[in-house]
């Protein structure tokens, strides 16, 4: 079983993450650990005590203002009028306290008698009169969210931000509730921002529910989303390690607990706070990576027998702490050693359908009983042929895993409906063309005399960045991997298809089914990952991934996205971006865990426009939810400590504002609506959007355009999924300024297709459409809004443009509802 063919290649994997890297990412993942919480909730850590000088020291800095803000306490003020009172003091005395609104900027009365805060804090020149005021009213501000900082400045110029807030016009949160109004069967179609944590019962979910008291409304919701172990939280070895919903929270392993949290303490949490929640049912790689404890464990109970787990192409199974060991990395979780996922591999099977159905048992009773909080489940995150071991190791050569491939090629076996007991019936998932064994060897270049001897490909031209010979086929193009890559992918897809199926059969309904896949974008010069199951595969370790089989029958897909994917700057291999490619294979999707910081960049904090492309492009195309990492990770108040990691904040992060902006320019706005709001007060962009006639400019939430002889034409940006069978309204929406006269609205099918006028309207700002006949069941890419002024307008803005579904465009659900 350990027979080794030849050395292995250089370690180095190709368009993947550093293993070190991986490591890291792993422990916040697996472990999401409290450290960080109690971080931002104490406070930064201590400086160490000042040297005792020897020489003439130079001058020394004097240290920042401080100071607070007192009222208002809350985070969002909702209205028009700004009312602040708080201290500044500084050791050189303050200058001015500023109150930036967006761009502009006041100042503070300050000079305000404060004798509590000289009491508490003594040896400042401006005690005891270091309280401040302000009083405001910015009735004039757009109707969208606006940030207000205050920002304390010393008298050497040094400044410090005391506080932010949030103003949100009343108008801001009203734009779209006419709409929901006339149209009450589109409440349901709600958009989750999830807050992703662990230890909740440890007070790793405070506070969620407060922060964002005024951001909610009754299409976009707040909630937690919190992994739940349920191969590892088991009644032990004594208990046949079944699913104990209750398991200790204060048993160890490893100097840490095995876990934090149990289903039932993530359950009572959601109930006692009114949480919503997205519970990770994690059974897959993370589940056990933490540390080895097989007698709680079942995952590393069944890792204890090699046929249980994946095999590399050498036909050795390494252990699961193979990556901690390597030279060079540091010690991180076990991801050396994972579960095959054969067909025949009846213990895995067996005990991993018996576990997740008593979670999901358990779930589905806490959804009928509270429907409003159970947001949905993501099962195992990760479920890849292992690749984090890099090195050039490829997986899985399990000798059931052959068997089943050599009956794939065939269609035999369970792919003919006769794969024994405990086998499933694979009939609806056999090849369209069967192979024969000739037809093998000629793919191969082989002379296989028997189906017993065919064997999949161990050598990997082109692999790890090695020279490719001249005349020789590169793995990626080569037939036989090709085949050999298509079953990895279908055995991928087949196990997501039967999670979900199990979990659906406990009683979970299909719309509330997520699978956990993570779509990274490669390296400079590299392939994308597949979009489908056959075809197209990387110039690396594909690891059985592939966008189509990340869909299962029974639920919906869900994906792992940070940096360039999660900014949708990843195109794939057809040409359209990965948002696209999902929302095309699945209208109700999930984002199950996001951040924008780039892990190739694991230290560079992302910029508020990378948070602000994902969240409009989520819900331009048809994502249902979004888990953010992490709530109790890093907070962005601390972001220049050292222990500080940008991959793992959010709060008090640019990603927050976003969030914010996002919630409140789509507060009452359902699921299935397309919206441009061409930035924020704190961006300005043209949201791809284009002229064919006339121009534009983009501004801080509005485009300006100059008509071209009275006509405006706004092209979206291409590569859209707009189905006729959902939308029914298009709206152009100016808050001032010259209004269009009339408007046409026109769409296409793909670029390179004609315009169809799909509506027109007059003297008002809303479209009515009606599609071609013949465009249901297809997919328009692009709209264009023409838009038709008096003759002496020279100038006008747009601030939104929308496109809205029909009242019944939902109702019988959609592809995997059921």
């Amino acid at each position: 079983m350990t027979r080794t063919r030849h050395a292995p290649p250089p370690s180095r994997q190709r368009g993947r993450i550093n293993v070190a890297l991986v490591t890291i990412v792993g422990a916040v993942l697996a472990l999401i650990g409290v450290e960080f919480f109690a971080l931002y909730k104490y406070g930064r850590v201590g400086s160490p005590p000042a040297t005792v000088a020897t020489a003439p020291a130079p001058a020394i800095e004097l240290p920042a203002p401080e100071g607070w803000l007192d009222s208002p306490a809350t985070e969002s003020i909702v209205g028009t009028k700004v009312a602040l009172a708080g201290w500044a003091l500084a050791k050189d005395g303050i200058a001015r306290v500023e109150v930036r609104v967006d761009d502009r900027v006041f100042e503070a009365r300050y000079g305000l008698p404060r004798e509590d805060v000289a009491k508490e804090k003594p040896g400042f020149p401006d005690n005891p009169n270091g309280g401040f005021t302000f009083e405001g009213d910015f009735a004039d501000l757009a109707p969208m969210r606006h940030d207000i900082a205050v920002v304390a400045i010393a008298r050497n110029g040094r400044n410090t931000v005391l506080a932010r807030r949030s103003l949100i016009p009343p108008d801001a949160k009203t734009q779209w509730k006419a709409l929901l109004d006339e149209r009450p069967q589109l409440v349901s179609r709600r958009f989750y921002f999830l807050m992703m944590t662990s230890g909740v019962s440890l007070g790793g979910a405070d506070e969620i529910k407060d922060q964002y008291v005024d951001y909610p409304s009754r299409t976009q919701r707040i909630g937690m989303s919190v992994p739940l172990l349920y191969m590892r939280t088991t009644k032990g070895r004594a208990g046949d390690w079944e699913f104990d919903p209750s398991f200790d929270l204060e048993r160890q392993c490893g100097g840490r607990r095995i876990v934090e949290d149990t289903l039932e303490s993530i359950l009572k949490y959601a109930v006692d706070n009114g949480v919503p929640v997205n519970v990770i049912l994690n059974g897959g790689i993370w589940g056990d990576s933490s540390c080895e404890t097989p007698d709680w464990d079942l995952t590393d109970h069944l890792e204890q027998d090699p046929q249980n787990c994946q095999w590399d192409q050498w036909d050795k199974v390494h252990p699961d702490d193979l990556m901690k060991n390597l030279p060079g990395s540091v010690a991180g979780p076990q991801l050396g050693n994972s579960l095959t996922y054969h067909v025949y591999a009846a213990k895995n099977r067996a005990y991993k359908k018996r576990n997740l159905q008593s979670a999901a048992r358990r779930l589905a009773e806490f959804w009928r009983e509270h429907p409003d909080l159970l947001v949905g489940i993501t099962l195992d995150a990760d479920t890849y042929m292992n690749p984090f071991l890099g090195g050039g190791y490829r997986f899985d050569y399990n000798p059931g895993m052959r068997r089943q491939f050599r009956e794939w090629l065939q269609g035999t076996g369970p792919y003919g409906g006769k794969g024994g007991a405990g086998v499933p019936d694979l009939r609806s998932f056999r090849r369209p063309d069967p192979l024969s064994l000739a037809q093998v060897n000629a793919m191969a270049g082989k002379s296989w005399k028997t189906w017993e001897e065919v064997e999949p490909p161990r050598e990997f031209v082109g692999a790890n960045s090695l020279a490719i010979p001249p005349g020789a086929t590169p793995f990626w193009e080569d037939g036989w991997y090709l085949e050999w890559d298509a079953f990895r992918k279908h055995v991928v897809h087949l196990h997501y298809v039967e999670l979900a199926e199990w979990a659906h059969a406990a009683g979970i309904p299909g719309d509330r089914i997520f699978t956990a896949q993570a779509f990274t974008a490669p390296d400079p010069g590299l392939r994308p990952v597949s979009i489908t199951l056959r075809g197209w595969t990387p110039d690396y370790d594909s690891a059985g991934v592939s966008i189509e089989g990340s869909v299962p029958r029974v639920g919906h897909l869900g994906t792992i996205m940070y940096g360039l994917s999660a900014q949708d700057r990843h195109p794939m291999e057809n040409g359209r971006g990965i948002y696209s490619n999902i929302a095309r294979h699945d209208e109700s999707w999930a984002i199950v865990e996001f951040n924008p910081t780039d892990l190739k960049y694991p230290k560079k904090s992302p910029d508020y426009e990378a948070s602000y492309r994902s969240f409009r492009s989520a819900f331009n195309y048809d994502a249902r939810q979004i888990g953010i990492m992490a709530w109790n990770g890093s907070n962005g108040l601390f972001e220049d400590h050292p222990d500080y990691l940008p991959y793992t904040a959010f709060r008090n992060t640019l990603a927050e504002a976003a969030m914010r902006d996002a919630m409140v320019a789509r507060a009452d706005l359902p699921r299935g609506s397309r919206l441009w709001t061409f930035g924020s007060a704190q961006l300005a962009t043209d949201d791809g959007w284009t002229t064919s006639r006339g121009t534009l400019t983009d501004g801080h939430g509005h485009i300006a355009v100059a008509p071209d002889r009275g006509v405006v034409e706004l092209v979206s940006p291409p590569d859209q999924v707009i189905r006729p069978d959902r939308i029914d309204l298009a709206l152009v929406r100016a808050w001032s300024g010259p209004k269009p006269q009339s408007i046409a609205v026109h769409a296409r099918l793909e670029q390179d297709l004609p315009w169809r006028e799909i509506g027109r309207s007059s003297g008002s700002e809303r479209v009515p459409l009606r599609w071609p006949a013949e465009w249901r069941g297809k997919i328009a890419s692009q709209v264009r809004m023409d838009l038709d002024y008096a003759p002496d307008v020279a100038a006008a803005r747009v601030d939104r443009l929308l496109l809205y579904p029909a009242v019944n465009a939902y109702a019988k659900g959609v592809r995997g509802d059921r």
